[in-house]
């Protein structure tokens, strides 16, 4: 393995988006703007939307039963600067594919916080942006004093369908009807907020998650069956650190403290709240390990100005710890200038795959380079979470299009080296973070389906697709016409046809 003492390089070039004319909606809204967020795949939908038996070209499998659940980042009134607005800032929507007996229906509904019905009462948006920041404007008397966008990802866990959002609580929806129920926590166990990017224990069903707030990571274990905490325990990260996601292994849970900064003294002033500040880190990202049995926290130095975007896995081995995720050069608005906003791929340039192996006997840490492919939100057959893996997921961002966010789907093959990219057929683009559904009875790693959201720049809708993952080949078995677009968003999960009944029967 060879060490490597630079941030990660930049993206691999792809062939640029060519557009066409493009279809109008009845649910389109034109505001007017050339902000990349507010058009093309992340142009908002204005309708909550429900329909039965899609179109399907090809055919779903017949033992793919159950829902793929995906956030959608859509913003339902005219942001207050349209300039400054960033794509995390969308208001949070649901988007649910149902999927039984080869059939597929479709519901969208935006997530009712106390937030969002401030804004529906008044007709327009109140909140000002947090990433880039806009002027100040005044909350309504009673009024949350911040707004819960409710937009980062969703899934069900003890019967509920929850929504999250690292700024404030999660929501509660019916898994079907997708009514929102309201703030969810966990039975009084969290009272501010918590990770959107909880990990579900393959042993235990246990919900594994934590809250950043200020300097403070607050590590916590909630029961399957009641959704009560049963253990936690919270350390010092030195600074107030972003931290979004993380990952787990049989008996540790792994986080990478960075230089991106979150600053909520600044987001209450109508400044740019995400920050990359290299001197809270004065020696480079570092590792913190903690033992899920005894709370204790190692420390590992990596000597390098990098930030994590996602994880893939990790797993314990007889030389210590390997970490597989995605890291970014940098992450936020540059400390020295940070009231002036960033453009898209200036505050978030392309991220690549990284391998680091952390030694507990000498307190190491080594690095590689896994892929020179370009690409985010990578994905794993999650029932196989903590354990050693061959294979990972990832949407590709090869081209740096002021247009789009991702252009490919890939498969990296860790025990040959190898990233095999697929592209969208006719013309689809955009593609969302894939999410893998084991088959039914598989005892394989690698046997099952991938499933995704892709963009249609002709009609400017969006297609679910399902490919097969043993060959991956860019042909899917079938692709569901979705009667909207659903814009661009984070993250989702996919809930099998007997969690997802349960969950309906509970509620």
């Amino acid at each position: 393995m060879r060490d490597v003492a630079t941030p990660p390089p930049t993206a691999v070039s792809g062939a640029p988006l060519t557009l066409v004319p493009q279809a109008s909606h009845p649910a389109d809204q034109d505001w007017n703007t050339a902000n990349k967020f507010l058009n093309g795949p992340f142009a908002p939908w204005h309708e909550e939307t429900e329909s039965f038996d899609l179109p399907v070209e090809g055919k779903l499998p017949d033992d793919l039963a159950g829902a793929l659940f995906r956030i959608t980042n859509n913003p339902r009134f005219k942001p207050l600067d349209l300039d400054r607005y960033h794509w995390w800032e969308g208001d949070g929507g649901v988007a649910a594919t149902y999927i039984r007996d080869g059939k597929a229906s479709f519901r969208m509904r935006w997530v009712m916080t106390d937030s969002m019905k401030v804004e529906v009462e008044a007709g327009e948006a109140v909140y000002a942006g947090f990433v880039n920041g806009a002027d100040p404007h005044p909350i309504p008397e009673g009024a949350p004093p911040a707004k819960n966008v409710a937009n980062t990802n969703v899934g069900v866990f003890a019967d509920h369908l929850l929504v999250y959002f690292e700024g404030g609580l999660p929501h509660s929806m019916h898994p079907e009807s997708l009514e929102t129920y309201g703030p969810f926590t966990f039975n009084g166990g969290i009272d501010i907020l918590c990770t959107a990017h909880y990990k579900i224990d393959p042993k235990s069903g246990n919900m594994l998650f934590f809250a950043a707030v200020g300097p403070n990571l607050t590590w916590y274990e909630a029961d399957a069956k009641t959704a009560s905490i049963v253990d936690t325990y919270t350390f010092d990260m030195g600074c107030p650190a972003m931290v979004h996601d993380y990952i787990v292994t049989e008996r540790h849970a792994i986080f990478l403290i960075s230089p991106t900064q979150f600053r909520l003294d600044r987001i209450m002033q109508g400044r740019p709240g995400v920050l990359w500040d290299e001197s809270a880190v004065p020696n480079g990202s570092r590792f913190a390990v903690m033992d899920r049995r005894t709370h204790e926290v190692t420390w590992y130095d990596t000597g390098l100005m990098l930030a994590p975007t996602h994880f893939f896995n990790a797993y314990e081995t007889a030389g210590g710890l390997t970490v597989d995720l995605h890291v970014i050069s940098r992450l936020g608005n540059p400390a020295d200038h940070p009231d002036d906003p960033a453009s898209s791929h200036t505050w978030f340039p392309p991220a690549m795959a990284w391998r680091f192996v952390l030694d507990p006997a000498t307190k190491q840490c080594r690095n590689q380079m896994l892929s020179g492919v370009a690409g985010e939100f990578p994905k794993i057959n999650d029932a196989w979470l903590g354990r050693e893996t061959r294979y990972g997921y990832f949407a590709t961002t090869r081209d740096l299009s002021p247009l789009t966010m991702t252009d490919g789907m890939a498969r990296h093959d860790f025990a040959r080296g190898q990233t095999l990219v697929i592209e969208g057929p006719d013309g689809l683009t955009n593609p969302s973070e894939p999410v893998f559904v084991q088959r039914r009875g598989a005892t394989e790693e690698n046997d099952g389906y991938l499933l995704s959201i892709w963009w249609n720049p002709q009609t400017r809708l969006s297609e679910v697709l399902v490919h097969e993952t043993t060959e991956f080949s860019s042909e899917p078995l079938a692709r569901v016409k979705l009667p909207v677009r659903v814009p661009f968003a984070f993250h989702g999960s996919w809930a099998d046809a007997e969690q997802l009944d349960h969950a309906i029967t509970a509620q």
